[in-house]
């Protein structure tokens, strides 16, 4: 997640060009919700390292392993699409939905 929002602060970028939502496709935001999810999976991992709590990070671990497939299949899909996505533009969106709700 620190990775993500240092890539965000070097782009300037959380919106779009306009100013307003982040217009992406479905293909691309499929990667961005796959990889929000991976991230907190990630993070969740290092909190059960932490802790020594190994029976969480069994579970955390086998749904990162899902995860990760999820999110190669979704960069794949992301491939075929007819435009091109600026990758500042998946991870704003990214850092969109790892924000609490309001």
């Amino acid at each position: 997640m620190q990775r993500l929002r240092h890539d965000l602060a070097q782009s300037g970028r959380t919106t779009g060009d306009d100013g307003g939502e982040i217009r992406l496709t479905p293909a691309a935001r499929r990667l961005a919700d796959c990889y929000q999810r991976l991230l907190e999976l990630v993070e969740r991992c290092g909190r059960s390292v932490e802790v020594g709590d190994w029976v969480i990070l069994a579970d955390e671990a086998g749904d990162l392993s899902v995860t990760a497939d999820e999110v190669a299949s979704a960069a794949e899909a992301l491939t075929r699409d007819e435009v091109p996505t600026p990758p500042v533009d998946v991870l704003a969106m990214v850092e969109r939905l790892s924000r609490p709700p309001d």
